[in-house]
């Protein structure tokens, strides 16, 4: 459960290292994320500041990857992340990271997000 506010970890490899969530696109009542939503982030911290894709300060679009919020599927079973983390994208909705480190859990097909599951380590 993301909010307005939540600092994440970033696990692609765009440069970024933690972003603050900024909006939850398309709630319009409930103002949380979940596994699978886009959302606009800030970039509050970089891994390298001369060979990143990204900048410090500037907005972008991102999914949310893993919830330390857990997550039941509609088989009655559930998973538990032990961080909050996010995969950032272009303006136009293709990953600026070329790899994703750590594990993409298999809902975010359901949003539309296939690409990300491609260049992913790990299908959870």
């Amino acid at each position: 459960m993301i909010q307005v506010g939540s600092h994440l970890q970033v696990t692609d490899n765009s440069g970024a290292r933690v972003v603050q969530c900024i909006k939850v696109l398309g709630k319009t009542k409930q103002n949380t994320g979940f596994i699978g939503d886009t959302i606009i982030i800030s970039v509050k911290t970089l891994i390298r500041k001369q060979k990143s894709k990204v900048k410090k300060g500037n907005l972008y679009k991102a999914v949310i990857l893993e919830t330390k919020k857990q997550t039941i599927r509609s088989n009655g079973s559930f998973f538990v992340f032990g961080r909050n983390t996010v995969a950032l994208l272009s303006i136009q909705g293709s990953p600026i990271g070329t790899r994703i480190k750590g594990s993409t859990p298999y809902e975010i097909r359901s949003k539309g997000h296939v690409k990300l599951l491609s260049i992913s380590d790990f299908t959870l």
